[in-house]
C-alpha cells in the first residue's frame, strides 16, 4: 500500500529538517495507528535513522540501537557502550564528522524508559546540547500514551518543555479508505470503515482482497487462524503495563451495558472502583464517554460508556458472545452470522460519520449566518423524549441543527425520503435549544438524487457520497 494521508503531520516533521536548527518531536497514538510508518517515511525522505526499542535489558537495548546507527555510520556497533550517555556522545561525534543532521527516530521509547528511567535525563541533556550545537533533529514515539504524554507534558519530566512538535496521531479519515482498498463506491467505503475504521494496520492486511469484503472478514477475523481473530485481547496485552485485566470491562461494555452503575453491577464491584479502569480504556482509545449534546462534561449524570473503535464495536457485536461457534463453524455459518448483524454494525458507524461530517460540511454552511460555524455534533437524549442522532449549534446558540441518520443497503426512494422529511420537520427541538432550527436527514443513498444536492420540505439530505467526499 502506498503511503497515504498524514500530510499535516509530515509537513510539521519536514519543517524541523528544513529549518536546519535541530529539533525534537514526540509522536504518540493508539496501537496500529501508523506511527511507525509515518516516521519511517520521514526517515526515507531525509536519509534518517529509524530504530525501535524492545523490552530487553538496557545493555541489549543499547546494542540494538548501535546496530541501527551502524546502517548509517559503519562500524558504530563495533564498540560496546556502557551507558546511554557514552552512546549519544559517540553519535554526536559521528554526526558532526559527516555533517549529518537527522532525523533520528527512537520508536517505542517507553520501553527504554521502563528498563532504565535515566535515559530521559540523558536524552534531555543531549537535546539541550546538540540541538543548537550541530542541529540534529530527533523524535521519540510510542503507543503507551500515558507514558508518552507524561514524558513531554508533565512539568517534572526531564523532557518537559523540550519538544518542538508534539503529534497525537488520530485514525485516518474515511475519505482515504476507498483509495487504499480500491473500493468502487461511497457505500462500500462506509461498509469497510465500519469494520476496519481508520487504522492503517488493518487496511494493509486486507488491501489484497480488493472489493471482496466478506472474504477479507472471514480470513482475517472470523477464521480462528485469522490475524485479528482475538484482536481486542491482543491490543490489551500489548499495552505497557499489560492491560489484559481490563478485558472484563471491555466485554461488558461490548455487550451494550453502558451506564457506570450497570457496568459495576455486572462485574460485581462498587461503582467507585470504575474510574481508573474506564479512564485507562479511554486513554488506550477503545472506549469513549458519551453525554447528551449541550450538557456539561463535568456535571452531567447521564454518562454512557461505549466502544470507540469501529473494529472493536464490530468484533463485540458479531463475535464476542459467539466465540465457540466461530472457533468451530464452517465459513458458510460464520458468514451467515455476519449477515444477521451486519446492518447493526453499519448503522452504528453511519451515525458516527454523520456527526463527524457536520463540522466539515459545505452543504450545511448555507444554513447559518455568514462567518458562523457548527460546533462538533453529538447525540441528544432525555428521559422518554425522542432521541436525535445529530445535534449541533452555532457558537452563539442562534441556530440549531437537528438530524436523523438512517442506513440501508438499498437506496431510499424519493417517496420514502418525503415521508421521513415531513416527519422530522414537524418534530419539536430538544428541551433547552432556542435557536432557529434546521433539519437534516443523513441517508446512506437516495434513488435519483441530483448531483448538486437535494432539499426535501426544507430538510437537507446528506448521503454517503457527501460524507466520504468531504471527509
Amino acid at each position: 500500500m502506498n503511503f497515504i494521508d498524514r500530510k499535516k503531520e509530515m509537513a510539521r516533521l519536514e519543517r524541523l529538517i528544513l529549518e536546519r536548527k535541530g529539533g525534537f518531536a514526540a509522536v504518540w497514538g493508539r496501537r496500529r495507528i501508523g506511527k511507525s510508518e509515518l516516521l519511517k517515511e520521514w526517515c526515507r525522505k531525509f536519509n534518517g535513522i529509524y530504530t525501535v526499542a524492545d523490552q530487553s535489558l538496557a545493555t541489549l537495548q543499547r546494542s540494538s540501537f548501535a546496530l541501527a546507527l551502524a546502517e548509517r555510520f559503519p562500524g558504530f556497533a563495533d564498540v560496546i557502550y556502557p551507558t546511554w550517555k557514552s552512546l549519544f556522545e559517540a553519535l554526536t561525534n559521528r554526526a558532526m564528522a559527516e555533517d549529518w543532521h537527522g532525523p533520528l527516530v527512537m520508536d517505542e521509547f517507553p520501553y527504554w524508559v521502563e528498563v532504565d528511567a535515566s535515559i530521559a535525563s540523558v536524552l534531555q541533556n543531549w537535546i539541550d546540547g546538540e540541538k543548537s550545537r550541530c542541529g540534529i533533529v530527533c523524535a521519540i514515539a510510542g503507543s503507551v500514551q500515558h507514558m508518552m504524554q507524561g514524558l513531554v507534558l508533565d512539568a517534572d519530566s526531564p523532557l518537559y518543555g523540550r519538544v518542538d512538535e508534539k503529534i497525537k496521531l488520530q485514525p485516518i479519515s474515511i475519505g482515504y479508505i476507498g483509495e487504499a482498498l480500491q473500493l468502487e463506491s461511497a457505500i462500500d467505503a462506509v461498509r469497510a470503515y465500519s469494520v476496519w475504521g481508520g487504522v492503517p494496520r488493518y487496511w494493509v492486511a486486507v488491501e489484497k482482497y480488493g472489493a471482496d469484503f466478506e472474504r477479507a472478514l472471514d480470513e482475517q477475523v472470523f477464521d480462528p487462524i485469522g490475524i485479528f481473530h482475538e484482536e481486542p485481547a491482543s491490543l490489551l496485552r500489548s499495552e505497557l503495563p499489560n492491560a489484559i485485566a481490563l478485558k472484563p470491562y471491555l466485554d461488558v461494555i461490548g455487550m451494550g451495558v453502558n451506564r457506570s452503575g450497570e457496568i459495576a453491577g455486572r462485574l460485581g464491584i462498587p461503582a467507585t472502583a470504575l474510574s481508573k479502569p474506564l479512564s485507562r480504556l479511554m486513554e488506550i482509545g477503545l472506549i469513549k464517554r458519551e453525554i447528551p449534546f449541550g450538557e456539561s462534561e463535568k456535571n452531567s449524570k447521564k454518562s454512557l460508556y461505549k466502544l470507540a473503535d469501529p473494529f472493536c464495536r464490530f468484533w463485540f457485536t458479531v463475535m464476542a458472545s459467539r466465540r465457540s461457534i466461530f472457533d468451530s463453524a464452517q465459513e458458510s455459518v460464520r458468514l451467515s452470522i455476519w449477515h444477521k448483524y451486519s446492518q447493526q454494525v453499519f448503522s452504528a458507524t453511519w451515525e458516527e460519520l454523520a456527526r463527524s461530517y457536520v463540522g466539515h460540511a459545505k452543504k450545511l454552511q448555507d444554513l447559518m449566518p455568514s462567518g458562523g460555524y457548527w460546533l462538533p455534533a453529538g447525540r441528544w437524549w432525555h428521559k422518554t423524549e425522542p432521541e436525535w442522532d445529530v445535534v449541533s449549534v452555532t457558537e452563539d446558540n442562534s441556530h440549531v441543527l437537528l438530524g436523523e441518520a438512517k442506513w440501508s443497503d438499498r437506496p431510499f426512494t424519493r417517496s420514502e425520503v418525503q415521508i421521513m422529511a415531513g416527519r422530522i420537520a414537524h418534530r419539536k427541538p430538544p428541551i433547552g435549544f432556542v435557536g432557529v432550527p434546521h433539519y437534516g436527514l443523513f441517508l446512506s443513498s437516495v434513488e435519483g438524487i441530483p448531483k448538486d444536492g437535494y432539499i426535501c420540505d426544507g430538510v437537507v439530505i446528506v448521503t454517503a457520497e457527501d460524507i466520504v467526499s468531504e471527509l
